[in-house]
C-alpha cells in the first residue's frame, strides 16, 4: 500500500475530511486545526499512530490519525520516554486522542475516486 493509500483510508474513516478534487480536506487529531493534503500522495499532513508502536501501537485504523507535521514532532518531543513523563500522563493523553479519533469516526464508504491529473 502506497503512502497515499494509507492517508486515504485514514481520512475517508474521519468525518471531519471531505474529498475536494485533488485534496483531502480536514482536521488535525491533536490540534483540531484545519489540514489539507494531496489525495495521490499525502503531501501536507503526516499520518500519526496514536499509541506509538514502540509503546504497543498498531497500524489498525483507530490507532492512525492525519496530523500537521508539527503537532506530530511536538507530540514526540513531548512525550519522549526521556523527559521524565509518568506512564500515568502519557496513557490518559493518548486515550484523550484515542477517544477523540473515535467520535470522528465514520464507516469506509470504499475507494475514493482517483483524483483527475492536473
Amino acid at each position: 500500500m502506497t503512502t497515499g493509500e494509507k492517508f486515504d483510508r485514514v481520512a475517508r474513516t474521519d468525518r471531519t475530511f471531505e474529498r475536494r478534487g485533488g485534496l483531502w480536506v480536514g482536521k488535525c487529531l491533536i490540534c483540531n486545526g484545519p489540514i489539507a493534503f494531496d489525495a495521490r500522495t499525502g503531501e501536507g499532513a503526516t499520518l500519526e499512530h496514536i499509541r506509538a508502536r514502540s509503546r504497543g501501537g498498531t497500524e489498525d485504523l483507530t490507532n492512525l490519525a492525519l496530523v500537521h507535521g508539527s503537532c506530530n514532532h511536538e507530540k514526540g518531543r513531548r512525550w519522549d520516554p526521556r523527559r521524565r513523563r509518568s506512564q500515568q500522563d502519557y496513557d490518559a493523553f493518548v486515550d484523550r486522542l484515542l477517544a477523540r479519533r473515535l467520535e470522528r469516526w465514520r464507516d469506509d464508504p470504499g475507494p475514493s475516486p482517483p483524483s483527475r491529473p492536473r
